[in-house]
């Protein structure tokens, strides 16, 4: 999966569960900057922050997703 392609995924699912970019960040400790940067493309998370990622939005994440 492609940067942008994840990004767009990860938007999707954090607007359907009606939280924000800091409210997704905090969940994950992370900055509301990093998770704007999953959402535009440039960057992927961190692979220590996949699961929890997963967790808070609801989702299985599998290798076959990437």
């Amino acid at each position: 999966m492609e940067a942008k392609e994840l990004g767009l995924f990860i938007a999707k699912l954090r607007k359907e569960k009606q939280i924000t970019q800091a409210e997704l960040a905090k969940r994950l400790n992370v900055t509301d900057k990093a998770v704007s940067r999953w959402e535009r493309g440039l960057g992927f998370p961190d692979i220590n922050t996949l699961e929890p990622l997963a967790d808070s939005l609801g989702k299985f994440i599998g290798i076959d997703d990437m």
